[in-house]
């Protein structure tokens, strides 16, 4: 009998070991996927700062502005207006 209980304890400590190890593997693996995505997000949050940034920028007026002169477009004081307006198409009366 206490051969029995003997072998029944040593497979469990031999089973408990192993699942010891298999945690202990499976926690480094998902410790190192935590930092890989740690990283990714640093950098997707870096990129979106400066996607923000030139946003910020090509809305500005200064930008529109600076594009306006080198597209050599002129400010018009008074606008031109249509004296009579009539229809694009007129049929046959």
């Amino acid at each position: 009998m206490s051969k029995s209980i003997n072998f029944v304890i040593w497979v469990a400590v031999v089973g408990l070991v192993t699942a010891n190890i298999f945690l202990f593997y499976s926690s480094i693996k998902l410790g190192d996927e935590i930092t890989t995505y740690e990283t990714k997000i640093d950098q997707i949050h870096h990129d979106n700062l400066n996607l923000e940034k030139d946003l910020s920028e090509v809305s500005s007026l200064q930008y529109a502005q600076s594009l306006a002169d080198k597209l050599a477009f002129t400010k018009k004081s008074q606008p031109d207006y249509l004296g009579q307006l009539n229809y694009a198409f007129a049929p046959n009366q």
